[in-house]
This record gives structure tokens, C-alpha cells and sequence, in this order.
């Protein structure tokens, strides 16, 4: 068996290329100067096997790098603003759009009207998630002018185009999308190697203004504690997600790392397998057996509490119930016909009660497994666990787990619906395979609901009838914690959404 140090050491090598090639581009460039390079590791960059923006989430990727941009963006305050549009005007289901005069791709070119429309066009065809406009007509109006006609009302038309995969490409001058290609971003391609480490350099055409850094790089790394260690040893500069060991270890050194947390909208929560544990009152015994509340404590300083599947403070978080109740979670398996047997377990006709929780272990998430298998082994539920490096490409499309657990942004466009039709609308991210009529109902009134306060309401009716149904778990809302070491500054750490990260402004002071 390997030591511990040895275990570093072979997991250390994962990110030894990526670094070597930052070292070989240092010694290549000019002497006079140090490039200054902010390098950050990903703990997912292995499944970002492409840098095509459009295609499945490879955009949260070229978003954080700083290499693509959409249309418009949500600022700090949670708030839509245009960021390469201009402005947006409605009337009726007809949205005109008006790109900024200035804007042009690394190659010098410039954005069009006629390319944006082409760019929403693809994105709605290559990318499963881009569901919103897909039976969208678009039609160029001038060079920098274009409309959005819809076939019914659609008010989050402006909260669909701030999505990853409707950033812009120039589709014309890219002539390999997947290996490089030709954004607006303050960083352009110098080379990729796909599930290993991207290099960026300075996009010198940039339309917003001066770019502080000569370049950045995303690198690949296996788990949480190679990364805080790649951190601590200064091999990486900024990241953001740390365990709750190392938030104390960061925290406790203000001269060496700073530390910036805000509230944020990323989701841990659990399905449950609808065909697997059909009787509701047994999901309803899981559910009362987790408690979320010491999901927050275990997760000290990075986690926020939440009843539903937005927080608390928002207008569309306000749901009900029943929460931890070990108690009544008893008596009602033992009305199911289940008694404790000698292993200290529920089992009827000599079967115990055995749940497989499925999950990956980023984001804390395989601390936040364990503690909910020991609440469920003190009711007297046995609860077996499954890792996997890729949830999406596992148990997430194919619904194999009694309890799926995950993370994933609940609120990415500053609206309800994203989440909502997610979760009960099918598709990959209905995994527990969820199927009720009266939440799809209230789902396709949410979708044409033009007045915010409705839009609350549909939205916590639906998250009502997903609780009542016990078909899911909603455990924690996850803050965006950004680690940067000293030096390294404006890493969009205020911003409660996480693929915003390095930008024009991102610099590494002396």
C-alpha cells in the first residue's frame, strides 16, 4: 500500500504537464519581465474534453477562463445587464436587440447581428439545455440589430441569452471550435489539452478595455486535497470551492490567502428514485431521517440553510416541510410492516431496507454522503455509497440510485424557471424520474408569466408539489467561496454566480 506522501505525490502528477508548460512559456517569453499568469484549478476539467462554448457545459469552462462572453450577463446585485448587447426592448413576444458598436472577436473581427443570430441558432441546436428558444424565429434587422420572436409570451428571453451557451463565436474565422475558438473574451487560445490544462494569453483585440494579466491557465486536478495542497504550495492561484478544512486553513493566514464568500444560488440536494422506492411514505421516512440543518454545520461558513430549492431571502424560497423528524420517520416504516432485526436495521420477510446513494465527491459532497448515511443508519435504514468522477455522464442520465445526490447551480439566470423545468419537466435533470401533472401544469403557466410576483408564486407551487410528493431532498445552498492567494485581485469574487471568474481586471500585483 502507498504511504500517504506517495499517494500525494502520484495524484501531484496529474498536474505536473500543465505546469511544466506554464514554466516552459515563462523561460520562452520575454526576460525582461515575468509574464504575469494567474493559473486556477478545476476540479471537472477532465470532462471539459472540448472548449466549444455551446456545446453541453464547456461554456461554464470558457466562461470562468475568460474566454467567452454572452449577450448579457448577471451582475453583482443579481440583476440582468447587457454585457455585449447594448440594450432590449419587448413588444409583446417580439424582443429587438442592439449589439455594442465596438465589440470584435480575438481575431480583430467584428460581432454582428447576423453572427449572434447564427451563435443562438447553433447553441439551440448542439446543446440540450438551450430549451428556452429553441422554437424561437430570429431575424437580422441591421448590423448590429436583431429580433427575438417567440411563439408565446416568454419573459426570461433577456435571463436565457446570460447562459454559458449562448456566448458568441465567431462561427466563420473558427476553424477548429473545439480546440480554439475565436471568442470576445478578454483571453484568447494558445493551447489546449483537453481534460488536462488550457493556456490562455492576452486577447490584445479586447473590446473592454485593457486586460491586466499577459495570460491564465485552467488546470486539471484530481481531488479537493491535491488542490488545496497545489494551493497552499503555491502551484495554483485561485480557486474557487474549498472543503471546510481548508476555509479554517485559509482563513486563519489573512497575509498568505484571501477569502471572499458571498451568498450564492448553487443547490445540494438529493432525488429519490420514484421507480425504486415508489411507496411515498417510505420517501417520506428517508426524508425526515436527513437532516439538513447538520448539513450547514458540517459544512461551517461554506453552506447557507434552505427549505426549498432557492434561499430563503428570495421572493420564490418560501416553502414548507415537515423537516427532521426521526420519530415519525420510524413509525412510519413500521407501518409499512418493517421491524428492527439484530443488525439494527428495518427489514420485512427477512430483507432489510437497503438504499444506494449515489454521488461525487467535489464540493464536500462525500463528507455531506457519510453524515447522511449515518442519520439514516440511526432511524435503522442501511444506506450503501457509490462515487463517481462523472455524475452527469452516470447515475444523473441514467437514474441508477435510490438517493442521487448533486450540486448544481439553482438559479444561474436570476429567474425560477431554469431549475424548475429541470427538475420536473424531464429529461436528464429530472433523475429521480419525477412525473406529476399538476407541477407540469403550474410549469408551463410559469414559463409566460409576465409579472414577477406570479412567477414567485407558480415557482413555490411547484416546489411545494416536489415536497409533498417527497420526491426530493433539499439539503443546503452552497456559497461561492473564491480563494485567491495574496497578490491575485478581482477575480469576480462578489459575484454570486461561479462561472464568472477571471476577467480583464483580474491582476497579480507584486
Amino acid at each position: 500500500m502507498l504511504s500517504k506522501k506517495s499517494t500525494y505525490v502520484s495524484k501531484c502528477l496529474i498536474i505536473t504537464a500543465a505546469l511544466l508548460s506554464v514554466l516552459v512559456y515563462s523561460l520562452c517569453s520575454a526576460s525582461t519581465e515575468q509574464p504575469k499568469v494567474v493559473r486556477i484549478g478545476d476540479l471537472f476539467a477532465n470532462t471539459y474534453t472540448s472548449l466549444d462554448p455551446q456545446k453541453v457545459s464547456f461554456g461554464w469552462y470558457t466562461s470562468t477562463m475568460g474566454l467567452s462572453e454572452t449577450l448579457f450577463r448577471i451582475d453583482d446585485s443579481y440583476a440582468v445587464v447587457p454585457w455585449l448587447a447594448e440594450s432590449a426592448s419587448v413588444d409583446g413576444t417580439t424582443w429587438t436587440i442592439k449589439l455594442r458598436d465596438n465589440v470584435c472577436f480575438s481575431d480583430g473581427s467584428k460581432l454582428t447581428s447576423d453572427i449572434a443570430v447564427r451563435c443562438i441558432e447553433r447553441a439551440n441546436k448542439v446543446n440540450e439545455k438551450s430549451r428556452m428558444l429553441k422554437n424561437a424565429s430570429l431575424a437580422v434587422v441591421d448590423e448590429k440589430t436583431f429580433t427575438i420572436s417567440t411563439p408565446k409570451l416568454l419573459p426570461t428571453v433577456l435571463n436565457e441569452l446570460c447562459n454559458v451557451y449562448m456566448a458568441m463565436v465567431n462561427l466563420d474565422t473558427s476553424k477548429d471550435l473545439d480546440n480554439a475558438p475565436v471568442c470576445t473574451g478578454p483571453f484568447k487560445v494558445d493551447k489546449f489539452d483537453p481534460g488536462v490544462f488550457v493556456r490562455l494569453v492576452r486577447n490584445d483585440n479586447y473590446w473592454g478595455g485593457k486586460v491586466n494579466l499577459d495570460g491564465v491557465e485552467g488546470l486539471y486536478v484530481a481531488d479537493a486535497d491535491t488542490l488545496s495542497l497545489a494551493f497552499q504550495n503555491g502551484e495554483i492561484d485561485a480557486y474557487i470551492g474549498p472543503t471546510t478544512n481548508d476555509l479554517s486553513i485559509f482563513s486563519a493566514s489573512p497575509e498568505k490567502y484571501n477569502v471572499v464568500a458571498i451568498p450564492a444560488s448553487r443547490l445540494y440536494y438529493y432525488y429519490l428514485s420514484m421507480e425504486r422506492i415508489p411507496d411515498k411514505n417510505l420517501r417520506a421516512a428517508i426524508n425526515m431521517s436527513i437532516n439538513s440543518d447538520d448539513v450547514c454545520i458540517l459544512l461551517a461558513g461554506l453552506a447557507s440553510p434552505t427549505v426549498g430549492a432557492y434561499g430563503t431571502g428570495t421572493a420564490y424560497g418560501k416553502i414548507t416541510k415537515h423537516g427532521f423528524d426521526p420519530v415519525e420517520a420510524k413509525k412510519l416504516i413500521e407501518k409499512l410492516g418493517y421491524t428492527i432485526d439484530e443488525n439494527g436495521y428495518y427489514a420485512k420477510d427477512g430483507k432489510e431496507i437497503e438504499l444506494d446513494i449515489a454521488y461525487y465527491a467535489a464540493r464536500s459532497i462525500d463528507k455531506i454522503v457519510l453524515l447522511m448515511q449515518e442519520q439514516l443508519r440511526s432511524v435503522g435504514i442501511k444506506a450503501n455509497l457509490r462515487v463517481t468522477e462523472d455524475p452527469d455522464g452516470t447515475y444523473m442520465s441514467t437514474g441508477d440510485f435510490d438517493i442521487g445526490v448533486y450540486c448544481m447551480t439553482a438559479n444561474p439566470s436570476a429567474d425560477p424557471y431554469y431549475f424548475m423545468e429541470r427538475v420536473v419537466g424531464g429529461g436528464k435533470y429530472t433523475s429521480g424520474r419525477y412525473n406529476n401533472a399538476r407541477a407540469k401544469k403550474l410549469l408551463e403557466q410559469l414559463y409566460s408569466e409576465p409579472v414577477a410576483a406570479q412567477r414567485a408564486k407558480l415557482a413555490i407551487a411547484i416546489q411545494q408539489q416536489i415536497v409533498d410528493d417527497e420526491a426530493m431532498g433539499f439539503l443546503a445552498i452552497l456559497n461561492k467561496t473564491t480563494v485567491m492567494r495574496a497578490g491575485v485581485v478581482n477575480c469576480s469574487e462578489r459575484n454570486p454566480i461561479s462561472f464568472y471568474f477571471l476577467n480583464a481586471e483580474t491582476a497579480l500585483n507584486d
